[in-house]
């Protein structure tokens, strides 16, 4: 696979809190067994800069006078791994100041967004991405290699234009989207689940939401990344369909979730792109595409919802990741 060097051109080129896996009745696969060290110090040195750039250059300055104030001098940290060293892990430190982007953690959105890419290329079902990540959660260390190994992803992927375009963009919006969310967190000074309601939690992850999404808006960014980044979530984060009372999701959210993930908050964030498809639209070089695609992605949004909450489905799911032959996942988008 050849390295993404140019991760960050800049986020107006058309097309990047959430320690996402929670503890769960599984251990789940950590992120340095998905990566090294030595090649989580190498990609530190191609995404360092590209993501300290994002940050001080495609971000900040669209931050009004106001919200400044309210976040204080936010700093951006770059650590190889997040404190729970999962694989899908971004947080934020509203006393510290602090917003942290683990490496591994963007490291596995790259993959992520590869792999999204070159199935839909092949014409091959994407379903099979979406219980590769299942199966991280539900069995853990039997999952051996990267995710790209994992799914037989070819070396040469990036050769194909069409896999490396989508798949930047897919990581750009994403990674962006990710950032300025848990800037919100900080901005917002937003408490840790021990302390609030499961609706308080709700209420923080998506008003953490919306900032993102008012930002991409003044800069007209497309969030075209989000309904991967939200399915990705769906099956690495338990959810209220996954237990069988309130009482019981109220308990983990107290005890283990960082970020929440739920069916209300992914109608909020569909909502909020459908009022404002013109505007992220705008000056896209083909805006009538740039449409299609948020046309696209409001119902993908809302389908990943109603999901969310239906125990029935949460559970199949859940078998799947469990039973998921992982040398069948190698094979399954080879022709």
């Amino acid at each position: 696979m050849k390295s993404r060097h140019h991760v960050r051109t800049s986020m107006l080129v058309p097309g990047l809190a959430c320690a996402l896996l929670a503890a769960s009745p599984c251990a789940g696969q950590e992120s340095t067994a998905l990566y090294p060290a030595s090649e989580l110090g190498r990609m530190s040195r191609v995404y360092g800069p590209n993501l300290q750039g994002l940050w001080d250059e495609d971000f900040l300055p669209h931050v009004t006078p106001d919200e400044r104030r309210r976040a204080g001098a936010v700093s951006l940290r770059l650590p190889l791994v997040g404190i729970r060293r999962s694989p899908l892990e971004f947080y934020s430190d509203a006393e510290g100041h602090d917003v942290y982007l683990p490496i591994s953690s963007v490291k596995f959105v790259d993959d992520m967004s590869v792999a999204f890419a070159h199935y839909e290329r092949r014409g091959c079902d994407k379903g099979v991405v979406s219980d590769y990540v299942a199966a991280l959660r539900m069995q853990g260390d039997r999952i051996g290699g990267s995710p790209l190994e994992a799914l037989g992803i070819p070396d040469d992927a990036l050769e194909d234009h069409y896999v490396d375009d989508v798949s930047q963009k897919l990581l750009k919006s994403t990674i962006f989207f990710i950032a300025v969310h848990e800037y919100a967190h900080v901005m917002y000074q937003h408490r840790g689940y021990s302390d609030i309601t499961a609706e308080q939690a709700q209420q923080q992850e998506t008003a953490a939401d919306l900032y993102a999404l008012e930002v991409m808006r003044r800069i007209a960014v497309p969030p075209i990344g989000l309904a991967y980044l939200f399915l990705i979530m769906s099956r690495l984060e338990r959810s209220p369909g996954d237990f069988d009372s309130p009482e019981e999701y109220e308990d983990y959210l107290q005890q283990e979730a960082t970020h929440p993930v739920s069916s209300l908050r992914l109608t909020k964030v569909a909502d909020a792109l459908e009022a404002n498809t013109e505007a992220f639209a705008r000056t896209q070089p083909d805006p009538s595409s740039a449409r299609s695609s948020l046309e696209w992605l409001v119902p993908q949004l809302r389908q990943i919802a109603d999901t969310l909450d239906d125990r029935q489905i949460r559970r199949l799911l859940a078998e799947r990741g469990r039973t998921a032959d992982v040398a069948a996942l190698r094979t399954a988008c080879t022709r």
